[in-house]
């Protein structure tokens, strides 16, 4: 507008007035989004809805800035006359540090040179398409089609959450159920000395080791479980460290081999909520004998498939116990009863209460029961007489074994049920590999198994959660679509230029499957997905920016549609260009890991979070970038060859009436 002489103030007023719906609806379509987010359900949901929110919030707040700050800063920073004097007076008498000045001549290049380059070639191109507009769209949705097959065939798989460099380690072991706490105790000894001999050691800040408490919840919070430890490794942070953890990982793995009296199970430390580990297949029955029988023949199918690791399942063998079963005919025969032989062995064994001792106001119980030696053994309890008294008075001591049987077995420690079923879970983590591929070779395997009657095998944790997940992203998407459709319908009072402009959002997906494929990055269920709900809100805004300014040009300026999208291509080229520039260089440092360290104030390349965020950055850089050139091109020829099919269908219709009207016979009065 200062181009044209108005003043800066002016100028600022009337270019905030002329970019005002624009910026708001396409500001909004971003936030449409992000909206369906918000309703993400489960555990997944809770630990990713600080994600929509955030942008939400960021976005609301960007329109007061747009609105209000920038033109308020435009109008006192930003004066064309002014600017124009002094690169005039630079010409004419330019100063050495500004003739020499890198920045200075590349702000030159780029304004001066490269930009009027580029819309000249962008115009020329755009004539070209103009010209040829069906052979346009059809290379484009041929291109998007080509893409497809491609990112069918050459695909890295598909994972729920981006498979990270762990920054902590466990080992978990669990011993016959009735293992001592010593025993215990003394296999996390073993490990703890086998990890001072790991190559990865030097980066291994602490080693913490817990015996006797658990991580699993069906154990009563982990409390009262002398069977079961956990090591856990904690190594420093990436900068720090020699190698990658995913090294140090196998060789943790490779040397817990082979340590007796207890299952080892190595895992890293999961990125993203607990959803269980990434194989799981639970077996559900109701005879416990018959579902140990299909975990076990499960565990020997798919016990080599390639990238499965830790295989193991819930099942427990049972405690090892000795029942007492009193024979009740003999034991009346010495007139005594179960209950006088059961406070009998209760009494060796735990101990009775026998008084209490008092010093001061403090009391002690005491406790009396046969000495330690007296009560270790099965043995022990064959050499136990029972002393009572008989229903004559007279004062009897007999063998225990004279009036009953001991027997040495096993008992069953827990059930588990779900859906009142009785289930076996067979898990297993996954190192090496894509988890999708390592779950379809597991169903492939698992469809051979002949099931009872009754029984039945369903792969859950993360699996289950992945699939979860996968459905609310697509409903998300359509849902997107749909919020965004009608905010431009809304906008530009029209179904033809949303219907066009939506364009854009298909054509970012080759964008996004291009980078996947070049990235060699696996496709992630919920970063991957999000990226492209998100996409679907960001590539729209080139559209709305390009079409808006269209709309003005051809209503208001007189010109043919054809002409009006050349100028609003030309015109339009830069800021396009700019905004997507602007968005992808934001997410760059997700994709790139490139990071700053504001505590000790230095840049930090390879930052851990970057392999999390990795294909959430890859989806939006390759899906805008390719998107934002093809919407250039592909939406102002798809919206003048839908206006020009428009035009020939309403001219069909026309003289399709003026036809009819014409063969109407004429009644004379």
């Amino acid at each position: 507008q200062q181009e044209y002489g108005e003043h800066p103030v002016q100028a600022a007023k009337a270019a905030a007035g002329e970019v005002f719906v624009p910026v708001l609806t396409s500001t909004v379509t971003i936030m449409s989004a992000f909206l369906p987010l918000v309703f993400w359900p489960g555990i997944v949901g809770d630990f990713m809805k600080y994600f929509p929110f955030t942008l939400i919030i960021t976005l609301t707040a960007s329109l007061f800035v747009a609105y209000v700050i920038s033109p308020v800063q435009a109008a006192q920073w930003i004066n064309y006359k002014r600017e124009i004097r002094k690169a005039k007076d630079n010409l004419e008498h330019p100063h050495w540090y500004k003739k020499y000045n890198p920045f200075t001549i590349l702000y030159h290049k780029v304004d001066e040179v490269f930009f009027p380059w580029m819309q000249r070639e962008y115009v020329k191109i755009l004539q070209w398409t103009l010209k040829h507009k069906i052979r346009t769209i059809a290379v484009a949705h041929g291109l998007l089609l080509l893409v497809i097959i491609l990112f069918g065939l050459f695909n890295r798989g598909v994972e729920f959450f981006p498979n990270t460099e762990p920054s902590q380690v466990s080992v978990s072991l669990e011993a016959p159920s009735g293992t001592s706490l010593d025993v215990t105790n003394s296999i996390a000894r073993i490990i703890e000395d086998r990890l001072e001999q790991i190559p990865g050691k030097r980066d291994v800040e602490f080693v913490a080791t817990s015996v006797g408490t658990s991580d699993d919840p069906f154990d009563f919070g982990g409390q009262g479980t002398s069977n079961k430890g956990r090591v856990a490794i904690n190594f420093y942070e990436k900068t720090k460290r020699e190698q990658s953890t995913f090294q140090t990982l196998e060789e943790v793995r490779k040397t817990t081999v082979g340590i007796a009296g207890a299952d080892l199970r190595v895992a890293k430390q999961q990125m993203g909520p607990p959803v269980g580990a990434p194989v799981s297949i639970e077996v559900s029955g109701e005879d416990y004998g018959q579902l140990a029988g299909v975990s076990k023949a499960i565990r020997e199918k798919i016990r080599d498939v390639r990238g499965l690791v830790d295989l193991k399942d819930d099942y427990n063998t049972g405690r090892p116990e000795v029942q007492i079963i009193i024979d009740r005919e003999k034991a009346g025969l010495f007139w005594t009863s179960t209950g006088q032989i059961a406070a009998t062995v209760r009494a060796a064994i735990a101990g009775v209460e026998a008084s209490k001792y008092r010093v001061g106001e403090d009391e002690y119980k005491i406790r009396v029961r046969l000495k330690e030696d007296q009560r270790t053994s099965p043995a022990d309890l064959e050499n136990l007489h029972v002393n009572f008294m008989n229903r004559r008075g007279l004062l009897l001591s007999i063998p225990l074994t004279s009036v009953a049987e001991i027997k040495r077995t096993t008992a069953v420690t827990d059930i588990r049920r779900k859906d009142q079923k009785r289930v076996i879970t067979v898990s297993g983590d996954v190192e090496g590999r894509v988890q999708s591929e390592v779950i379809n070779e597991i169903k492939t395997r698992v469809a051979g198994i002949n099931l009872p009657p009754g029984y039945g095998i369903k792969l859950t944790g993360s699996q289950e959660e992945q699939q979860k997940a996968a459905s609310f992203l697509s409903n998300a998407f359509v849902i997107t679509l749909l919020l965004i459709f009608l905010i431009m319908v809304a906008e530009f009072n029209s179904l033809k230029v949303p219907f066009v402009i939506m364009l854009s959002v298909l054509l970012s997906l080759i964008g996004v499957m291009l980078g996947l494929l070049v990235t060699r990055t696996p496709a992630s269920v919920i970063m991957t997905g999000v990226g492209v709900v998100a996409l679907a809100g960001i590539v729209v805004r080139n559209g709305i920016v390009l079409l808006d300014f269209v709309k003005h040009k051809h209503g208001e300026g007189g010109m043919t549609l054809d002409e009006a999208l050349l100028e609003a291509g030309r015109i339009r080229l830069r800021p396009v260009l700019l905004t997507a520039a602007a968005a992808v260089l934001a997410v760059l440092p997700m994709a790139t890991g490139i990071d700053f360290d504001w505590r000790e104030f230095h840049f930090v390349i390879g930052a851990e979070s970057a392999e999390f965020w990795r294909p959430l950055a890859v989806a939006i850089i390759f899906g805008l970038t390719i998107s934002t050139f093809l919407t250039l091109v592909v939406v102002p020829t798809a919206y003048s060859l839908l206006e020009d099919w428009s035009i020939q269908l309403g001219a069909f219709f026309k003289r399709f009436r003026k036809t009819d009207a014409e063969s109407e016979p004429v009644l004379n009065k």
